[in-house]
């Protein structure tokens, strides 16, 4: 009968202590584990946010046009000032200016331009002398396809 005894005791004591021992185990585990897959979801949401962001930037960039500017060396002593657009949309009402003591530096025979589609681009005559500053400021003016106005400024050198 000892031995019924022993087996009715295990049976009633150490088998229920043991399944609560791993119901514990269990649950501990299963905390660890929606610990992670509860960061792996934030992580995947930042990740969509990110995607969306990037395609709603090159969406915006799609229809926002460029327009840029620099002096290039046509021969010696005779410059160019190029004005284009480096975007994939249509730029209207293209236009320029330089500092006001550089005003006579630069021919303005063909702003504002109208119509200045993607890639494509105009020259202005510049003159360098003597004297002269080595760069200056050229600040671009244009209004995309819904009549948004836009500016650039940058620098170019001779």
């Amino acid at each position: 009968m000892e031995i019924r005894e022993i087996i009715d005791a295990f049976f009633t004591y150490v088998v229920p202590l043991i399944a609560i021992a791993l119901s514990i185990v269990s649950l501990h585990e299963s905390r660890k584990i929606n610990k992670v897959q509860l960061r792996l979801n934030e992580m995947e949401e930042e990740l969509k946010k990110y995607e969306l962001e990037k395609i709603e930037k090159e969406r915006e960039a799609v229809n926002k046009p460029i327009v840029e500017a620099r002096i290039y060396n046509v021969s010696k002593g005779k410059y160019r000032l190029k004005i284009w657009n480096s975007s994939q949309a249509t730029a209207y009402d293209v236009d320029f200016e330089v500092p006001e003591e550089l005003k006579n530096l630069v021919y303005k025979d063909k702003v504002p331009f109208e119509v200045l589609e993607a890639g494509k681009s105009f020259e202005e005559y510049i003159t360098f002398y003597y004297g002269a500053p080595p760069k200056l400021t050229v600040k671009t003016t244009w209004k995309n396809a819904s009549g948004e106005k836009y500016e650039k400024e940058q620098w170019v050198a001779f």
